[in-house]
């Protein structure tokens, strides 16, 4: 009786453990998606990374200002350059059969809160390498944002001068002329730069205004 007790026991520490490390991850993809909603409104600026009153925000700075705020590693720990960050997981791991992806091809119903979206082109882009093939020809990243659920992604996007969160489908088929596709990174246990540097944090914004 004591054996089976035991591993009883066992079981059920772990099944609560199982279940608790699932909510850890739950918790940090929804902390993430949370964090980068805080810049929705926050003027466009290339490069922009909040460090002064006024200063802009651009689309990997909403993933940086996300990412700090999750795991207490500056944002300057993590790289400027996919063909680095995604390799080594920085963001989250390449999700199976999206990476990368045609857009007419993604099925918005495998995406859950706080999946990385870097989108893709076959503009060369001279800094680095190709992030991939697609349709047996080399992509690069052109821009970046996080899905944020109910077919949303929030996007520090150029084209509307500000952090936006809008319908995923309809901006990829809107801007299909530029972005042929994208890679999705999910992260399992929040985000893990290769360096966690220590460093002044991103200004919090002061009354952005999300329309």
């Amino acid at each position: 009786m004591r054996w089976y007790g035991t591993v009883g026991a066992v079981l059920l520490w772990t099944s609560l453990s199982g279940d608790a490390l699932a909510q850890t991850r739950q918790d940090k993809n929804e902390k993430f998606v949370a964090a980068a909603r805080e810049v929705l409104g926050v003027p466009y600026q290339f490069g922009g990374r909040m460090r002064r009153p006024g200063e802009g925000i651009d689309c990997q700075g909403v993933l940086f200002y996300a990412a700090e705020r999750v795991s207490r590693c500056g944002w300057k720990s993590y790289s400027v350059f996919p063909t680095q960050s995604v390799p080594a997981g920085e963001l989250g791991q390449p999700l199976e059969g999206m990476a990368p992806i045609a857009s007419p091809e993604l099925d918005v119903s495998r995406l859950q809160p706080g999946d990385v979206l870097q989108l893709v082109g076959f503009d060369t882009n001279p800094a680095e390498p190709s992030i991939g093939l697609l349709k047996e020809r080399p992509v690069w990243v052109w821009h970046t944002g996080l899905y944020s659920g109910g077919g949303k992604w929030i996007v520090g996007d150029h084209f509307a001068g500000r952090v936006v969160e809008v319908d995923l489908a309809a901006y990829l088929a809107e801007h299909a002329d530029v972005y042929a596709g994208l890679v999705v990174t999910r992260m399992k246990d929040g985000p893990r730069p290769t360096r966690c540097r220590q460093h002044r944090p991103m200004q919090a914004p002061r009354n952005p205004d999300p329309r």
